[in-house]
């Protein structure tokens, strides 16, 4: 994905535009009906309802789980990289996923992290730059039934100046 030279905050590029492109060009998301809910103060949120994402038991699918975590951390890292680079790609290097409960309703990832100066300061080198993120996923059964803490997910991911 191409980036713009911006020294802006990453929230400021948490845009109907960037999520567009996003959908456009990764369809397993329409598919999982995939929200990108919002990134305020630090922390991104996308969620995706049950319905689409079911298994044979009734809970939510291991792999969209996964999926929404992966995504969570790679919109994460692009948002940040793109307040330091004129153009820059990222990819997802490694990840685990450790799963606590079944998800029983509404599945949501939770990514916020203090991204370490050092990543900005490779990108600023045009070098690769590296950020290990850890993604919590929640599930709610009703609206106003608090969330259960369903998976926790760690992923390293690079971006790339290009």
């Amino acid at each position: 994905m191409a980036c713009n030279m911006d020294t802006a905050t990453p929230e400021s590029h948490f845009t109907p535009e960037l999520i567009a492109w996003i959908k456009d060009n990764i369809p397993l998301l329409n598919n999982m009906e995939v929200s990108f809910d919002q990134f305020k103060d630090g922390e991104l949120v996308i969620s995706c309802p049950l319905a689409p994402n079911i298994n044979d038991k009734g809970t939510a699918f291991g792999g969209s789980i996964a999926a929404l975590a992966t995504i969570c951390g790679w919109l994460f890292t692009t948002l940040h990289a793109r307040t330091r680079v004129k153009d820059c790609a990222a990819v997802i290097a490694d990840s685990q996923l450790t799963y606590h409960a079944p998800g029983k309703g509404r599945i949501s990832a939770h990514c916020s992290a203090v991204v370490p100066d050092r990543f900005f300061d490779r990108l600023n080198e045009r070098r690769n730059a590296k950020l290990e993120l850890t993604v919590e996923l929640y599930s709610t059964e009703k609206e106003e039934q608090s969330s259960i803490n369903i998976a926790t997910y760690k992923g390293i991911y690079v971006a790339m100046p290009e």
